[in-house]
């Protein structure tokens, strides 16, 4: 008798069982953000990229407000740092409010940001003194950050608490105040390629 009781709750709890399964496991942790990134001084395009590569490097982390099997709505918070040859060196901190919309394994999702980003320029600039004498001006820059970006991924092992994804961005961002020639704020593109982890999961 007791055994056929349990075969009875089998049958009955299979399709529980199967649809347990089927949902993605929650998050482990906090994901970790890296991403190899060219930037260039430039309108939205892609012909800076291809004339020279100035490297640069993200590191960041995501929070989330809403994640569901088929989207999330984050905010992210990243440290970056990159090299322009003949412009300057830029090290931001930066926070983006995004949509991702995952399509199977595949996904889109798109940001907008604003951070602070402080620059070492590399040519020596002069200002103007009350006495009309020029003096050399501090090579160190403090400028705000807006930023907008959008891009493509794929997740690997996506029903595992330590699901693995890699992405590719395009992002524009902006350096401001920027008061050269009457323009107010210097655009820059950034193209990053990228992958987000989990560290290991909660104990």
């Amino acid at each position: 008798m007791n055994t056929l009781i349990k075969h009875v709750l089998l049958i009955l709890l299979a399709p529980q069982i199967s649809m347990a399964q089927d949902r993605p496991s929650p998050p482990a942790s906090r994901p970790l953000t890296v991403s190899v990134f060219s930037e260039s001084v430039s309108l939205p395009t892609f012909r800076g990229f291809l004339r020279t590569l100035n490297v640069g490097v993200r590191i960041g982390t995501e929070f989330y407000y809403r994640n569901r099997t088929g989207s999330q709505l984050i905010q992210t918070l990243n440290l970056g740092f990159y090299h322009h040859r003949t412009v300057h060196s830029g090290l931001y901190l930066n926070t983006e409010f995004g949509y991702r919309k995952f399509l199977g394994n595949l996904y889109a999702e798109g940001f907008i940001g604003v951070g602070g980003l402080g620059l070492s320029q590399q040519l020596r600039s002069y200002r103007q003194t009350e006495t009309g004498d020029y003096q050399p001006a501090s090579r160190f820059l403090i400028r705000v950050m807006p930023s907008v970006s959008a891009g493509v991924g794929y997740r690997f092992r996506p029903f595992t608490p330590t699901p693995i994804s890699v992405y590719a961005r395009y992002e524009l961002f902006g350096e401001t105040p920027f008061s050269n020639r009457g323009i107010p704020v210097l655009p820059h593109s950034a193209f990053h390629i990228g992958t987000r982890f989990f560290l290991h999961p909660k104990s």
